[in-house]
């Protein structure tokens, strides 16, 4: 292997860290911050504050992602993002394909993975406590993640970082390879084995779509689109 791939694929491993990291950090400070005011409000038990962190996971997972997408932000200001990170024009021909291919293997790993587990995901609960505080603030919340935030900052990081720095250095298809495993594994600890392996395949059509348009923006939308069976799994629950 020569030096370059080698640069390129430790730059690439280098800021996947970074993210996940960061995404630990950020999220554990957030996550003290709320126990902290129920520390204030008089509470002393250890399952409350557990119960509490529970309701406040929604919360704390979008700040994380916003910090995140703030921090990598500042990180490749300097270096014109729009060329580090490949936000260039589409036609709506390839934003359609693109689209339709994210959707069609959401809605099908979807039902599967209904199909093989029954356990529920734990944004959900948080999604009621908050739209019990105020009618549809959690609705509103679990939307700005799954369809904003979480789709753009992922983007910005698994293929307007990750992949380009191998596409660079290695080539098209280690880029594809590489960053489609690496997008399973940051999913291990949100759903396990399955879903890791299901985000496998999903940021291989993501990785394939950044390739044939190099476009992060069809990327972005294709990945919020992807997400909507999620949102119907919520509303239908």
């Amino acid at each position: 292997m020569k030096k370059k791939q080698i640069k390129g694929l430790a730059a690439a491993v280098g800021y996947f860290a970074l993210y996940a990291c960061m995404m630990l950090v950020l999220q554990s400070l957030f996550t003290v911050a709320t126990m902290g005011v129920r520390f204030e409000m008089g509470t002393r038990n250890q399952s409350e504050f557990e119960a509490f962190a529970a309701d406040n996971l929604l919360i704390t997972v979008l700040l994380a992602v916003i910090s995140v997408g703030i921090i990598f932000y500042f990180i490749f200001r300097r270096r014109g993002i729009r060329r580090e990170w490949r936000i260039n024009p589409f036609t709506l021909r390839s934003l359609s394909l693109s689209v339709l291919a994210a959707i069609a293997y959401s809605i099908a790993f979807s039902l599967l993975l209904n199909l093989i587990s029954q356990e529920e995901n734990p944004l959900f609960r948080s999604v009621d406590y908050y739209s019990g505080l105020f009618p549809g603030l959690g609705v509103v919340l679990l939307m700005l993640n799954i369809f904003i935030a979480a789709p753009a900052v992922e983007e910005i990081v698994m293929r307007g970082v990750v992949y380009t720095r191998i596409d660079n250095s290695c080539g098209k298809w280690a880029a594809i390879i590489v960053s489609s495993l690496m997008f399973g594994l940051m999913h291990i600890a949100a759903g396990g084995l399955v879903l890791a392996v299901g985000a496998i395949l999903m940021g291989l059509i993501f990785a394939l779509i950044f390739a044939k348009t190099n476009s992060l923006t069809v990327c972005i939308i294709a990945h919020a689109v992807a997400n909507i069976p999620d949102f119907f799994i919520y509303l239908t629950q």
